[in-house]
């Protein structure tokens, strides 16, 4: 299961980027309110001095939930150096780096690589996106692309800026703002505001109703949205059909609970209708359509596009939609209390749109799930059985806590910086958190991550129970050097579905390839960023759309 996707998407959508700081910037200092959808949910003093060094504190209150923030961050040159924080009253995070060296000297040994000009995001600090503006070559113009690293993951993920122009000057406030746009890993975009000198206005998730304002702006938040919209829009990602493709791409919405989905229906040009249709689910964590990977050197991996576009060119309509608080699609406000339980819900909401549409067969409707997805494709399943089929892709047989477990130990043993004694303390910790939260117990001490309702769910739920529920026909495909489901799963997927009667199972462990169905030398996740292509071959492409048009009975199949 992707933890990193999970960690990045869920939390930096309120939080803010950080990056390199000029020394010869000018000191800035003041107060940043933070809002959701209107509402005010934080605040954050801070202060950032020219000779290196900055330090914020401040709240953040999510659904009933408050995080007391405070940092210190500090740079050498264009360089970072040092990142500390707390939580609350106790050092949660104190980072060393050295070159591409990162220590991780609190709460618990760590250490890893970045990119020495990997710029410092942390989730929930806002002062760091001043470095993001001090860091822009204005003469140079255009979009520039950046790498940050985000400490209490130890990941680095990509990052786009560009500047936009001037805006339009507020009627209260005269002062020239200046208009920039970023895109972080490839799937969120924000809209950055700041005056002549460079100093934060304001910083805008349009799409996820997120916005932090200088406190003597707040109050002009309603002005500046204005001259945002008037401003000239990002391309944004294109979702249409190639030319010359043998499909049509449309632009659709569908109703959740409390909210919208946006996402992309690929239809067949020729063919007979009704179409049999597939829809895609995503792995964990809040992902756009396409299932990109926020890493560098996996900027062009799309995997649910490429699966829809097979499809599509082999007469199978294929519905893909931003997740729920990514993208285009509303339920951003869920994100700190939604489950697998919800995100199975919100497929469903998919298969009623497809059965509304008289395009689409309603009996002929596949579900097709990565990772995550995985395991939400059984759930749907199980309990409908005008489902036609469905596909597993590196799909979990056991435990969330038994993965997460598993996946420690497979990071700790390639760790070659730490002694037995630091790994075994390691590994205790994380057990103990992993006990207290399936108890029930005080979750006060741990990171507040652990606290999110998907995290118990996920380390509780057994998925052999739902399989064994399954009568529909189901295709497993897992990567035979998947390192973070391991491919033995599959055949413990197959083995639970025939025990309890299911005859049409198909599997198929594909050599050589890891968890994003990508050619790999040892599938360990630390090699994803060198990989050779993000592109997914005709070895999982073929397989999947042979079976799924033999399953759906597409005219002219093999």
């Amino acid at each position: 299961m992707k933890r990193f996707l999970f960690v990045i998407l869920l939390f930096s959508l309120t939080a803010v980027l950080a990056v390199a700081q000029n020394n010869e910037g000018a000191i800035d200092s003041g107060k940043l309110l933070s809002f959701s959808d209107g509402k005010q949910i934080g605040t954050e003093t801070f202060t950032i001095r020219a000779g290196g060094v900055s330090e914020g504190n401040g709240s953040l209150t999510v659904n009933g939930q408050t995080i007391n923030l405070k940092s210190r961050t500090e740079y050498r040159d264009t360089h970072p150096v040092g990142f500390e924080m707390e939580e609350g009253s106790s050092t949660k995070m104190k980072v060393s780096i050295s070159g591409s060296e990162v220590k991780m000297t609190a709460p618990r040994e760590a250490a890893g690589q970045t990119d020495s000009e990997a710029l410092i995001l942390e989730n929930g600090i806002g002062y760091h996106y001043h470095f993001l503006i001090r860091r822009y070559d204005k003469q140079k113009g255009g979009v520039q692309q950046f790498k940050m690293f985000i400490p209490s993951i130890m990941q680095t993920v990509p990052l786009s800026l560009e500047m936009k122009g001037a805006l339009n000057s507020l009627p209260e406030k005269p002062a020239k703002l200046e208009h920039y746009r970023a895109v972080i890993a490839a799937s969120i975009n924000a809209d950055i505001v700041t005056d002549s000198s460079g100093k934060l206005i304001l910083i805008s998730f349009p799409a996820q109703k997120i916005e932090v304002a200088r406190e003597e702006y707040a109050a002009s938040r309603q002005a500046l949205h204005a001259a945002l919209a008037a401003a000239p829009n990002s391309a944004g990602i294109d979702y249409s059909a190639p030319a010359g493709a043998s499909f049509t791409a449309e632009e659709v919405t569908v109703k959740a609970k409390g909210f919208t989905l946006s996402g992309t229906l690929l239809l067949p040009k020729t063919g007979a209708r009704p179409f049999p249709a597939v829809i895609t689910i995503t792995g964990s964590g809040q992902q756009t359509r396409d299932e990109p990977i926020p890493i560098s050197g996996l900027e062009k991996y799309a995997l649910m596009r490429q699966i829809a576009e097979t499809l599509a060119s082999r007469g199978i309509a294929v519905l893909r939609v931003d997740d729920r608080g990514a993208g285009k699609s509303g339920g951003f406000e869920t994100g700190m209390t939604a489950t697998t339980l919800d995100f199975a819900d919100d497929v469903r909401a998919q298969i009623a749109y497809l059965r509304s549409r008289p395009e689409i067969d309603p009996k002929r409707i596949a579900l097709v799930g990565h990772s995550e997805g995985g395991n939400i494709a059984p759930m749907v399943a199980a309990g409908d059985p005008q489902i036609a089929a469905i596909v597993i892709m590196a799909g979990s047989a056991v435990r969330g806590d038994q993965i997460s477990i598993a996946q420690m130990s497979e990071a700790l043993e390639g760790n070659t910086t730490m002694s037995a004694e630091e790994k075994n303390k390691q590994r205790a910790e994380q057990r103990e958190i992993i006990l207290a939260v399936i108890a029930g117990g005080d979750l006060s001490k741990y990171p507040a991550q652990v606290r999110l309702p998907w995290i118990k769910e996920f380390w509780t739920y057994d998925p052999l129970p739902t399989i064994r529920r399954v009568r529909q026909p189901i295709l497993v495909l897992h990567g035979a050097l998947d390192r973070q489901v391991a491919a033995d799963q599959a055949g413990m997927i197959e083995q639970a579905a025939r025990t309890a009667g299911n005859r049409d199972v198909t599997v198929r462990v594909l050599p050589s390839l890891n968890h994003l169905f990508l050619p790999s030398k040892t599938g360990a996740f630390s090699e994803y960023s060198t990989l050779e292509t993000s592109v997914v071959g005709d070895d999982v492409l073929k397989p999947l759309g042979d079976w799924l048009a033999a399953k759906l009975k597409v005219k002219g199949s093999k």
